[in-house]
């Protein structure tokens, strides 16, 4: 089997960490199957956070599946938002007086050195730079993603208006407060089925696990999509499975129970 786990407000709680029981349900489930980490976070972030835990990387979709990694090989996929795109996007942002802020070779960068960037630097265990104008540098290097952070409703705003604008580009909400633009035909799901090809396993093997609008292509195409209570609406209409929140160890219970056969997920796949 194949165990996907989206990270922040699914496998952390909400204090952005990681729980005894989860991480032991990681580490069972990583003996005998592949474990993959699925996330909006840099790659560098997962891998920092995999170290900490773990004391090891396992592969990981980075950037909603912008960046794909595996141990051993390194970044064995990447898709950036071209230059001119990427510059008219922070345009776009800047003139709606939104933070905004841009990856460029697995760095986080932004034009002004807020609040927003701060707590997002603290979140994700990064650094950051403070460059004097965004849009002029990601015309030169492109980004791998943008991130708009402020209120749920500006960003719902900025999503609808946005959406006509850049047809060629996938922009959604990772957080109430997160507003995400990477390519379009990028995704979790594009990314799992790339990894399907490149290590030699069914998706209909694959048990996934989300919480966000993100998440729902990923759970929607493998063989049992499970969501935790806390899942917006659109990922528990489309899960097979909803387990307790990430506050209460909602992965675990998940992952324990398909290893211990109490929970049978997929009848081609009875662990009993």
């Amino acid at each position: 089997m194949v165990f996907v786990f989206d990270l922040d407000g699914t496998l952390l709680n909400d204090e952005e960490k990681l729980s005894e029981k989860n991480k032991k349900a990681v580490i069972e489930a990583s003996k005998e199957n592949l474990v993959i980490f699925a996330s909006g976070r840099m790659l560098k972030s997962v891998l920092k956070l995999s170290r900490e835990y773990f004391g090891r990387e396992f592969v990981t979709i980075a950037y909603n599946g912008a960046m794909v990694y595996i141990p051993g090989e390194g970044v064995v996929f990447e898709r950036n938002i071209d230059p001119q795109t990427s510059k008219e996007v922070i345009l776009e942002l800047r003139k709606r007086k939104v933070h905004r802020q841009a990856y460029v070779n697995d760095e986080l960068m932004s034009e002004e050195d807020n609040e927003e960037v701060r707590a997002y630097a603290r979140h994700s265990g990064v650094d950051y730079e403070v460059v004097s104008d965004l849009a002029e540098m990601v015309s030169k290097h492109g980004s791998t993603k943008i991130l708009s952070i402020s209120d749920p409703e500006t960003l719902n705003e900025i999503r609808d208006e946005l959406r006509g604008v850049f047809k060629n580009l996938k922009i959604f909400k990772s957080f109430p407060n997160y507003l995400d633009f990477v390519p379009k035909n990028v995704s979790k799901a594009q990314a799992l089925r790339m990894l399907s090809e490149k290590l030699g396993f069914n998706l209909k093997d694959v048990i996934a696990f989300g919480d966000n609008d993100n998440d729902v292509e990923m759970i929607k195409e493998v063989g049992f999509g499970v969501a935790v209570e806390n899942a917006t609406e659109t990922v528990l209409r489309v899960a097979d499975y909803v387990t307790r929140s990430n506050n209460e160890d909602g992965v675990a219970e998940v992952v324990f129970g398909v290893l211990s056969g109490s929970i049978k997920p997929m009848p081609w796949l009875d662990r009993s």
